[in-house]
């Protein structure tokens, strides 16, 4: 065979190499396939971003109901009383004192069950709530006002509404936020507040 006429010259070994003229071969060029549906990317884009929004919707939905359904609920809420009781709060002298409040600054808020819940009126450094128990107080806390005053007493389930479940409660917390006494139950110490 004379290589002038095979053009090849020697691509049969590297079929990247120039054929005779110097011309690169055909499968050597580089081709840019065009796009056989230049608007679908357009249509379906829109498509795309909807169906990613719908999804982040759904997974913050479910965040907020898996943690709202998390969190403790009041069994009962307590609000100041409009016509307090002539009787005044039984606050150990020392520890009225201690806190600089007297009877004066207390407010009922009620009771639940056999515990009254009393709490001070005058704004000032710290808000106190006292739990008090056949005219004994058995609980008594003063927070900063930017935090939530809590009381957590142990009593004998008799003296208290049961649970919502109908279980005995013998640990209730008291919790006051703004102007409302939370009651929050637990049947037993490990199973948490309701």
């Amino acid at each position: 065979m004379n290589e002038s006429t095979f053009p090849t010259k020697g691509r049969e070994l590297d079929p990247t190499a120039l054929d005779a003229m110097g011309r690169e071969p055909p499968g050597a060029l580089e081709t840019k396939p065009g796009d056989p549906n230049p608007g679908r990317v357009r249509r379906i884009l829109p498509w795309v971003i909807a169906a990613v929004a719908v999804l982040v919707a759904a997974i913050a939905t479910g965040v907020l109901v898996v943690n709202e359904s998390s969190e403790p609920r009041p069994v009962a809420q307590l609000t100041a009383q409009s016509d307090p009781t002539p009787a005044a709060v039984p606050i150990d002298k020392e520890v009225a004192q201690e806190w600089g409040v007297t009877n004066a600054h207390f407010v009922s808020y009620g009771s639940y069950g056999a515990a009254e819940i009393w709490s001070t009126t005058t704004p000032g450094a710290k808000r106190c709530l006292a739990v008090v128990v056949e005219d004994h107080t058995w609980m008594f806390r003063c927070t900063p006002p930017t935090f939530d005053t809590i009381a957590e007493i142990d009593i004998d389930p008799v003296l208290v509404p049961p649970a919502p479940t109908g279980e005995p409660a013998a640990n209730v917390q008291f919790v006051l936020h703004d102007d409302v006494v939370d009651v929050y139950l637990a049947p037993n110490p490990e199973g948490g507040f309701y």
